[in-house]
Order: structure tokens, then C-alpha cells, then sequence
């Protein structure tokens, strides 16, 4: 298996450095807004997201963690245990040739956490989903749905489930 999830491409690269695996893990706000960034070209930075967007969404997630202070923020680290322990060993989460009901694939052109070659070697192994669609957003981020582009997402799910 290990091979075949190579050969797929799943390559996860931007883990952070190897130590334990706690409930949660914590980011720092600003960087994150650093981050989410990376990859974008300077000149679509504004538009894509324009003043304002990146602070509210700071305010709001910074409030719902009465726990953390200074711009510190927790989030949900089973998905670092999970791409550790699965894909970054070769092992697949789960068998896609074993999906047998409609698949929607949505991807963003500048996402840095999942390729478009990742996804170019997951989408034909849905070879047993009786309908499936990959829907590639132009000018967008892993955070897409928080972006100017957002409504290509929603419009996409619509239309996925229009079909069904």
C-alpha cells in the first residue's frame, strides 16, 4: 500500500516539526494570516481577501477560545496524528475504489496543503462512485470558502446535488 499511496502523489509536507500529538495544538493568529497566504501572488493578496475579512474572522475565532490569550489560538490536532499515522506511512485513510455513492471533489488553485497532483491521482480512483465530479476553483486558497471566491464552492455543492 505504501508504494501506491506514492505513486498517488500524497507527499504531506507541511506538517509541523515531529513531537507528541496533544488534543490540541496552538497557532499564533497572525501567522496563520501569514500562511494562509503563502502561495498567492502578491498582487491578488488585497482581492482576495480585502480589509477587514482576515480581522473579523481573527476576532471571532480569538473569542471562542476563552483559554488562550495574546492572539494564540487552539485548534483540533487529530488531523496531524491522522496524516502521520495514514498518508505520511502510505496508509490511506480508506479505499476509494471501495466509495459506492456520488463523490464531489472542490479544490483551489493555490491551495498548498493539497495539490492539484494529489488530486489529479485521487479523483479516478472513485472508479466504483456511480457519479463524481472534481471542480477546480480558480484564484483561491486551502481557505477558500472564507475567500472572495467562495461562492464557486457553494455554487459547486448546489450543483453536485442537483445532479444526484
Amino acid at each position: 500500500m505504501r508504494a501506491s499511496i506514492r505513486r498517488a502523489g500524497w507527499r504531506w509536507c507541511r506538517l509541523p516539526a515531529r513531537s507528541a500529538v496533544h488534543a490540541y495544538r496552538r497557532f499564533d493568529v497572525q501567522a496563520f494570516h501569514q500562511r494562509w497566504l503563502e502561495g498567492v501572488p502578491e498582487h491578488k493578496r488585497d482581492w482576495l481577501l480585502p480589509a477587514g475579512w482576515f480581522e473579523q474572522w481573527a476576532t471571532i475565532i480569538l473569542a471562542s477560545d476563552p483559554a488562550e490569550h495574546d492572539g494564540i489560538i487552539r485548534a483540533p490536532a487529530g488531523v496531524i496524528q491522522d496524516v502521520r499515522e495514514y498518508w505520511s506511512a502510505g496508509k490511506a485513510f480508506y479505499d476509494p475504489e471501495g466509495i459506492t455513492v456520488p463523490v464531489l471533489l472542490l479544490h483551489a488553485e493555490w491551495d498548498r496543503d493539497v495539490t492539484i497532483t494529489q488530486m489529479a491521482n485521487l479523483f479516478p480512483r472513485f472508479q466504483n462512485a456511480p457519479y463524481r465530479r472534481w471542480t477546480e476553483i480558480g484564484e483561491g486558497t486551502h481557505m477558500v470558502v472564507m475567500e472572495q471566491n467562495r461562492w464557486q464552492i457553494l455554487e459547486s455543492i448546489k450543483a453536485f446535488l442537483s445532479a444526484l
